[in-house]
């Protein structure tokens, strides 16, 4: 009776501190890091009254991942966003854009951002309108009455009213389009993995990117072919047949 005590005793001394030490280790261990962040937020101007219909995008490694409007509230939200660096852009017509550089998987799961945004309007020049296009543009509008179901056709007027940065984000929303950030600055635009042909008031710009040619302000018209269908002839290229075209007009005054 007494060997049998001493003996459980012993083994309460041995196993004791072991299972403190467990029960302390459990205790001390940092909870999981979540695989998923959500950021929310509300975009407000300078006076401090929400802002509405602003875009806002998530920006990751130059590429556009994810893209939002605010409310009525001018609220946001973003849900699922892996961990890593991410850039929160927010746009909207009368005001300067803002750009927040953020590191997800070092803070918390969810980040609320309260970006305020400066009020720029817009100085749009005089618009003169003429019934009957002359010079280089009467070509891009003869193209878009004659082959619109081929190519996708913007004209000032929707150039202003998109107010892109560069003129490669006037083709964010084409179905097949790859925009991503170039390093020498703009963007490159693919089709299928290669680069569309790009030409400027017909004359052709071997291996050069849109941005690197033309600016939005620049711009009087732009068309763009997806694929060789409808390419009006004397701009075929029969070595590109695959990677669409990019036909720019200029500006005439």
């Amino acid at each position: 009776m007494v060997k049998t005590g001493l003996a459980a005793l012993a083994l309460c001394a041995v196993l004791g501190p072991t299972a403190g030490r467990v029960a302390a280790q459990d205790r001390a261990a940092p909870p999981a890091k979540p695989t998923a962040y959500e950021v929310t937020g509300i975009v407000k101007d300078s006076s401090g009254a929400p802002v509405p219909e602003a875009d806002v995008a998530v920006i990751e490694s130059g590429t556009l991942r994810r893209q939002v409007a605010t409310d009525a509230a001018g609220r946001f939200a973003f849900r699922d966003i892996p961990a890593g660096p991410i850039a929160i852009r927010v746009r909207r017509l009368g005001y300067q854009p803002r750009t927040i550089d953020m590191l997800l998987g070092a803070t918390a799961a969810t980040t609320f951002l309260e970006i305020i945004v400066t009020p720029a309007p817009a100085q749009l020049e005089e618009v003169r309108v003429e019934p009957n296009p002359v010079g280089r543009l009467r070509e891009f509008y003869d193209h878009r009455q004659q082959r619109g179901s081929f190519a996708h056709f913007l004209e000032l007027a929707d150039i202003r009213r998109l107010a892109p940065m560069s003129a490669s984000e006037l083709f964010r929303t084409v179905p097949g389009i790859t925009i991503r950030a170039a390093t020498t600055g703009g963007n490159t635009i693919r089709i299928r993995g290669c680069q569309p042909t790009v030409w400027v008031d017909g004359q052709r710009i071997p291996g050069a990117e849109l941005d690197d040619v033309v600016q939005p302000s620049d711009i009087g018209g732009i068309e763009f072919y997806p694929s060789s269908a409808g390419i009006p002839p004397q701009y075929l290229d029969p070595s590109n047949r695959l990677c669409g075209l990019i036909l720019v007009w200029t500006r005439t005054q």
